[in-house]
C-alpha cells in the first residue's frame, strides 16, 4: 500500500507546540525582562551594558540553557558631544556620531548642499557642509571624499544617534582607510533653519566642534544553547544588546523576546528536533555590527555546514506598531516568513530582499536570513520614515528610535507579545520541520530579472547571454524541485529527508552569496546599497566609456571574470537541484 502524500509544502509547515506554547506567551515577564534591561544605559563595553548581560545569562541559566559567555575586542566608537558656534558667541548644541572624527574647534566657511548631491558637495570642498536629512554612512562618506572639512547634518524635531561608518565590524588592512576622517554632527530641524537664514545674508562661518572617543574596546559576547535531538544542525537566533541611552525598544523588547522564546522551548527540549543559539551581541551600535560580524569570522565552518537559519530580531513591541504588512528575509525563506506572519498576525505581508543593516553578518557563508525589525507603525510620510525606507527598506519606525526618549512608556504589551508570538512560531518550525522550509525559485527568478536588465544596459558592449542562460534553466529547474517537495512526506525514510535538507542546504550556500555579497565570502562587505550579482554592476557603465580606451577593456576582463562566478555559481546550484529531483 502507498503512503499518502503531503500536500503541504515545508514553508506552510505549523509545528504541532505551537497551539500549546503560544497561549503561554507572558505578557508580564516580557515586561519586566525589558523594565531590568531598559533601567540600564548600555554603551558598547559600559557597566551597563555588562549589567544587562549579567542579567540575561542568569536568566538564561535559571531555565536551564547553556551559556558560553566571553570577551572579545573591538574597534568602538562612543560620542561624547557636539556644536557649533557661531561669530556671534550664540552655540547651536548639537549630537556627534559614532566614529565622526573629534575636532576641537573646526573654523570654515558653511556651504548648504540640500540632500548632497555629488554636484552640491563638490562646491563645498575645503569648508563645511550643511545636509539636509540623517547621518548616513553612504552620505557621510561621500561628503568626506568631496573634500569638505566637516559636516553638520539637519534633522526635524529630534536627534537621532547615528553611526557613520562604511566599514561592517572590526576594520581590517584594506578597510581601514574608510575610517571617518572629518567630524560630523547632527541639529535640529530650526537651528539648520537658523543657518540657511545667515546663509541668505552672505557668506557664513562657524566654529564647529565634536568629541568621539574611537578605540580598542573589550565587549561582552554570549551564546545561549538548547541542543536538538535529532539532527546535528541548528537555528541561529540573534539580537543586539547594547543600546543608545536606555534603548526599551531598541533593543531591550528584542532582548525580552529571545529570553521568553528561550523559557518556552527550554521547557519542551526534548521535542526539538534540531538546536537552537540564542546570540546576545554587543558593538551593534558603536562597532558597526562588531560581535555579530566576530562570530560570523570565528564560527564559519560551523555556519557554513550546520546553520539552517539566521533569525534577527530588532526593536519588538513598540507603541503603535501595529502593521506586518512589510518583512525583510533573504529570497530562500521569504515564503515562509510571509506564511508565519499571516498565521500568526493575520495581516498578509510581502517579504522584501534585505538591505545592508542590522547584524547580517552571515551572507558569506550562505547562511539564510529571516527578519531584522518586525511590526512597524503605519505607513507616515515624514522625514524619519522617508530616510529610513532608503537605509534598511522600512518605514514603520517611531519617532523615538535612536533617541534619548526611547524608554518603558513607549512599549505596548501587547504589540511585544505578538511579535514575541511570531518568533515563537519561526523558531519552532525552522527547529522541528521534518523537510527545511526553504524555497530557492524567488531567489533565481530575482537573479534573472537582474541579469536581464544588466544586458539591456550593457546592449551590444558585452555578452551575458552564458549567466542569462545558466539562470533560465536553474529557475526552471527550481519550479520542479519546488513541486516535488511540496509532495515529500514527513515521515519518510531518514535517509531520504536528510538528503532533501542537505540539498536545500547547498542551495542556499550558493545563491544567498550571489545576491547579497561582493564575491569574497570570507571578508564583510562594506555597510552600504549592495545589489545582486554585484560584480556584474559595472556592465551598467560600458556604453558610457569609449570602447577603444583602456577603462573599457579594463572593465570588460573583470566582467569576464565576474560572468565566470556567477556561471559556476548557477551552474553548481542546476546540479544540487538535479540532486534533490532524484531524491525527492
Amino acid at each position: 500500500m502507498t503512503t499518502p502524500r503531503s500536500t503541504t509544502a515545508p514553508w506552510e509547515y505549523r509545528d504541532p507546540l505551537e497551539a500549546a506554547l503560544a497561549p503561554e506567551v507572558s505578557a508580564k515577564t516580557l515586561m519586566e525582562h525589558v523594565r531590568t534591561i531598559g533601567a540600564w544605559e548600555r554603551e558598547s563595553g559600559s557597566p551597563g551594558e555588562a549589567q544587562a548581560f549579567d542579567y540575561i545569562e542568569r536568566t538564561l541559566k535559571s531555565y536551564g540553557v547553556e551559556v558560553e559567555r566571553r570577551e572579545i575586542e573591538a574597534y568602538i566608537s562612543l560620542p561624547l558631544d557636539g556644536r557649533v558656534r557661531l561669530d556671534d558667541g550664540t552655540v547651536i548644541e548639537g549630537l556627534t556620531h559614532s566614529f565622526s572624527a573629534s575636532a576641537e574647534g573646526l573654523e570654515a566657511e558653511v556651504v548648504d548642499v540640500g540632500d548632497a548631491r555629488p554636484e552640491d558637495l563638490r562646491r563645498a570642498a575645503g569648508k563645511i557642509a550643511l545636509i539636509r536629512g540623517l547621518a548616513s554612512p553612504g552620505r557621510a562618506w561621500a561628503a568626506q571624499q568631496a573634500g569638505v572639512l566637516g559636516q553638520i547634518h539637519v534633522l526635524m524635531d529630534h536627534l537621532h544617534n547615528m553611526i557613520v561608518t562604511t566599514i561592517w565590524g572590526t576594520p581590517a588592512p584594506e578597510t581601514a582607510w574608510r575610517i571617518p576622517a572629518t567630524p560630523c554632527l547632527s541639529i535640529l530641524g530650526a537651528d539648520g533653519e537658523r543657518l540657511r537664514g545667515l546663509l541668505a545674508r552672505g557668506p557664513l562661518r562657524v566654529r564647529m566642534t565634536t568629541r568621539v572617543r574611537t578605540g580598542w574596546t573589550p565587549i561582552p559576547h554570549l551564546v545561549g544553547e538548547l541542543h536538538g535531538q535529532r539532527e546535528d544542525r541548528f537555528v541561529l537566533f540573534s539580537g543586539h544588546v547594547d543600546s543608545w541611552h536606555h534603548g526599551a525598544m531598541d533593543n531591550g523588547t528584542a532582548n525580552a523576546t529571545m529570553l521568553e522564546v528561550a523559557r518556552l522551548l527550554a521547557g519542551r527540549r526534548d521535542a526539538l528536533r534540531r538546536s537552537i543559539r540564542f546570540a546576545f551581541w554587543s558593538g551593534h551600535s558603536h562597532g558597526r555590527y562588531a560581535g555579530s560580524a566576530w562570530y560570523a569570522d570565528h564560527a564559519w565552518r560551523e555556519l557554513h555546514q550546520r546553520c539552517v537559519l539566521h533569525l534577527n530580531v530588532d526593536s519588538t513591541g513598540a507603541r503603535g506598531a501595529t502593521d506586518y504588512s512589510t518583512l525583510h528575509a533573504t529570497e530562500d525563506a521569504q515564503r515562509f516568513a510571509e506564511a508565519v506572519v499571516g498565521d500568526v498576525t493575520g495581516q498578509r505581508s510581502r517579504a522584501r530582499r534585505f538591505s545592508r543593516a542590522g547584524d547580517q553578518s552571515f551572507w558569506g557563508a550562505g547562511v539564510p536570513s529571516a527578519f531584522m525589525s518586525l511590526s512597524g507603525l503605519p505607513k507616515q510620510d515624514t522625514e524619519l520614515s522617508r530616510a529610513m525606507e532608503r537605509l534598511v527598506g522600512s518605514a514603520g519606525f517611531p519617532w523615538w528610535w535612536h533617541t534619548k526618549d526611547d524608554t518603558i512608556d513607549k512599549i505596548d504589551a501587547d504589540v511585544l507579545v505578538l511579535d514575541t508570538k511570531v518568533y515563537l512560531a519561526s523558531a519552532l518550525r525552522w527547529l522541528n520541520a521534518p523537510v527545511l522550509p526553504l524555497e530557492h525559485g524567488r531567489a533565481a527568478q530575482s537573479l534573472l530579472a537582474e541579469l536581464t536588465a544588466l544586458q539591456a544596459a550593457a546592449a551590444e558592449r558585452f555578452d551575458l547571454s552564458p549567466a542569462v542562460d545558466a539562470a533560465r534553466v536553474l529557475t526552471e529547474r527550481l519550479e520542479r524541485v519546488a513541486s516535488a517537495i511540496a509532495r515529500v512526506d514527513p515521515s519518510a525514510p531518514t535517509g531520504q529527508i536528510e538528503a532533501i535538507n542537505r540539498g536545500l542546504m547547498r542551495l542556499s550556500r550558493l545563491l544567498v552569496p550571489l545576491g547579497y555579497t561582493s564575491g569574497d565570502r570570507f571578508t564583510h562587505d562594506l555597510a552600504l546599497p549592495i545589489p545582486p550579482l554585484a560584480g556584474l554592476q559595472r556592465a551598467r557603465e560600458l556604453t558610457k566609456l569609449d570602447p577603444d580606451s583602456d577603462d573599457n577593456k579594463f572593465a570588460r576582463a573583470a566582467l569576464v571574470r565576474e560572468r565566470n562566478r556567477a556561471v559556476h555559481a548557477f551552474d553548481s546550484a542546476i546540479s544540487a537541484a538535479d540532486d534533490l529531483l532524484e531524491r525527492s
